[in-house]
């Protein structure tokens, strides 16, 4: 079932097309990735479906036009992290994850009861609760990164966007939070939405793809239908090489450039 339908997408920065007539679908309870070279429009893309940037066409949240829906509304539904988001330095995690409450208070409401057990369950999905009580700014990168998807998992959202969640994590760390990732979508059934640069954490973590160049539709589909060698020929202009796992699943390995 399609929980995002986007529909002739265009979005422009200072005049200059940056995504063009873009459609596709994002189905519910999935993990979807969004992949393609850099500048072909994903984080922008992005930014459009969350009502961060301006844009024409249509874009729909379970059958109603994501327009139509209040601020705080729309935030309910969906929570977006977008690149190296920013906090002051002296906040805590407990008090960063409590922030993700916004869309529920009232003007100068103060923390209710569903307020703090939202907040203790986030910290608590994400394994991060014996920490709630340490600044953001004492953290490694993949504890910092699991604070801020506690505070997105405190709005109680029905999706999930991430723009490039693995970003200067190393190897272990990038597992950690693809897994906790998946882990969320299973046992919550959160539908989430991320920009991907690694191709085989496509392979080996979504369900769904959608391939961009230039602003404009590749394909999508299964990531195992859609991403192989020929994908990265044609998309990236790169020669690969394709390996089986060990879980069954495939890898690919980018060997050389192809000469333009």
């Amino acid at each position: 079932m399609t929980i995002i339908d986007v529909k002739n997408l265009c979005v422009s920065i200072n005049d200059k097309p940056i995504v063009k007539n873009l459609s596709f679908v994002i189905p519910e309870h999935q993990l979807t990735a969004i992949i393609g070279p850099n500048g072909c429009g994903k984080s922008t893309t992005l930014k459009a479906i969350s009502r961060i940037l301006p844009y024409t066409g249509e874009i729909t949240f379970k059958n109603k036009n994501t327009k139509s829906f209040s601020h705080k509304e729309f935030a309910r539904s969906l929570a977006v992290l977008t690149q190296s988001p920013q906090a002051p330095t002296d906040i805590t995690v407990y008090d960063l994850v409590e922030m993700g409450r916004f869309p529920y208070r009232s003007f100068l409401g103060r923390q209710t009861e569903e307020d703090k057990h939202y907040v203790h369950w986030a910290l608590e999905q994400t394994g991060m609760l014996e920490m709630r009580h340490r600044l953001l700014s004492t953290l490694s990168g993949g504890e910092r990164q699991r604070a801020w998807i506690a505070m997105a998992l405190a709005q109680n959202p029905e999706v999930l966007f991430l723009d490039e969640p693995t970003t200067y994590l190393d190897i272990c760390h990038q597992l950690e939070i693809m897994q906790l990732l998946e882990r969320l979508n299973k046992e919550l059934g959160l539908t989430v939405v991320m920009v991907l640069h690694d191709l085989n954490h496509t392979l080996q973590y979504t369900n769904h793809v959608i391939v961009i160049k230039q602003g404009e539709l590749v394909c999508e589909g299964n990531p195992k239908d859609v991403v192989d060698k020929e994908l990265l020929r044609k998309v990236y202009s790169v020669l690969a090489d394709e390996f089986a796992c060990s879980n069954g699943l495939r890898a690919l390995l980018p060997v050389d450039l192809i000469k333009q």
